[in-house]
């Protein structure tokens, strides 16, 4: 059996593209960023083709790499936040922060160790199983299961943490 011919990249980018968005999309809840993302990923996409000659894996690794890039937009975004807080503000006041899960969520992936981070976005922004998450990481499942438990474990020690700023005891 002779190997198919690479395939062109506007016709990979046409199959896959919309997969890629709506994992950035999922994790990062803005179509713009996503759409960056998305552009991104190919971009890589190419430059790993090139190297290894190989799109076997393709869809694994457009998936992977879209979470791994928006997982650390969100950690950009953190780190701006930070100096923006140190700095003085600039632009329009904050609005109220929202208690929608996904705020939640996505602050807690920003804050927490990457292969947790892109585990729990695996789990709980895409939905996927642990013998998914394990073999598009190329770990055991075992550790998906630890990993999500240490994830669980920092989310609530973080929001609880954000739940007593805002909610002061009175006194």
């Amino acid at each position: 059996m002779t190997p198919a011919p690479p395939t062109d990249i506007s016709t990979l980018y046409r199959r896959h593209v919309a997969l890629v968005r709506n994992c950035a999309l999922r994790i990062l809840g803005e179509p713009a960023a996503a759409e960056d993302v998305a552009q991104e990923v190919f971009i890589r996409f190419l430059r790993h083709r090139d190297r290894s000659g190989n799109e076997r894996d393709t869809a694994a690794f457009l998936y992977k790499t879209s979470t791994h890039l928006s997982i650390n937009r969100l950690r950009d975004a953190r780190r701006r936040d930070s100096l923006q807080q140190i700095h003085g503000p600039q632009g329009e006041p904050e609005s109220p922060r929202s208690p929608e899960d996904g705020l939640a969520l996505r602050k807690v992936l920003a804050e927490a160790d990457a292969e947790q981070a892109q585990i729990a976005a695996c789990y709980f922004i895409h939905g996927m199983e642990h013998e998914e998450i394990a073999e598009l990481l190329g770990i055991p499942r075992r550790t998906v299961g630890r990993r999500l438990e240490k994830f669980r474990e920092h989310a609530e020690r973080m929001l609880q943490g954000v739940h007593r700023k805002e909610a002061p005891h009175a006194g």
